[in-house]
């Protein structure tokens, strides 16, 4: 795949707010360490699969209207999942502010509905080099346990540019979810 080719892959991410930030970024750094896989900013992944250009799809941004308030993002526990980006992650409650974030985004991207289960990945990693048992050592780990049932506010939607490794991802736009 050409780097032309890469930089058409984009995702539309949910970042929370203040003190949360700094908490989930430390644990998915201190995770990264442990495991040898890669850190990366805490999200909640609002839509992926996006394709296009860069520019046109930041400027759907300002498409969502009324859906641009923050969002309560309620954690619902650790868990562990069978796929790369969610190795072991933190469910997060489909609430109807977020469900209703979720169709706008859909609406304004042009997006299919597709499946959508809402969370906070904590560790990324190659599922061969991660079994089953190392992902709930993990998920088990007091200081996910201590995340796993917290509430945050996502204070901001960003297009990523989500090609290649996940190193080479990077923020293209974003915009403040602000109160009415």
């Amino acid at each position: 795949m050409t780097q032309q080719q890469e930089e058409k892959a984009f995702a539309l991410w949910l970042i929370p707010g203040g003190a949360p930030l700094g908490r989930l970024q430390r644990l998915i750094e201190a995770l990264a360490q442990e495991t040898g896989g890669p850190a990366f900013t805490p999200h909640l992944t609002l839509l992926g699969g996006l394709r296009g250009d860069g520019g046109a799809l930041a400027a759907k941004l300002g498409d969502l209207g009324d859906a641009r308030r923050p969002v309560e993002l309620r954690a619902c526990g650790p868990a562990t999942g069978s796929a790369v980006h969610q190795c072991v992650l933190l469910d997060v409650a489909r609430t109807e502010p977020l469900a209703a974030l979720r169709s706008a985004a859909e609406a304004a991207f042009g997006a299919s509905a597709s499946p959508f289960r809402p969370h906070v990945s904590l560790v990324y990693g190659d599922l061969r080099d991660m079994p089953a048992e190392r992902r709930r050592a993990l998920a088990a780990d007091p200081r996910v346990l201590a995340l796993g049932h917290e509430v945050w506010w996502a204070e901001r939607l960003e297009l990523w540019s989500v090609a290649g490794e996940t190193e080479r991802w990077r923020c293209v736009a974003g915009i403040a979810l602000a109160n009415p």
